[in-house]
């Protein structure tokens, strides 16, 4: 993999992505653990620098075919 502009690093702490007593019926958002990122201008081409946020988007294709 490239350098990359962002220099993240993959969590060291172990920390949960989640809250350790979670609310039944709450909302969580988990923290990202990025192992790997884009090059920034890859990123910008993609919509995101996350791999594992980049997906396809069909939009109304899904309608027409299914």
């Amino acid at each position: 993999m490239e350098d990359n502009f962002f220099d993240i690093q993959p969590n060291k702490h172990l920390i949960s992505p989640l809250p350790e007593s979670p609310v039944v019926a709450m909302a969580y958002v988990p923290f990202q653990n990025p192992t790997e990122i884009y090059s920034a201008e890859q990123g910008l081409k993609r919509g995101t620098i996350f791999p594992c946020l980049d997906r396809p988007f069909y939009g109304c294709e899904v309608l027409k075919h299914g």
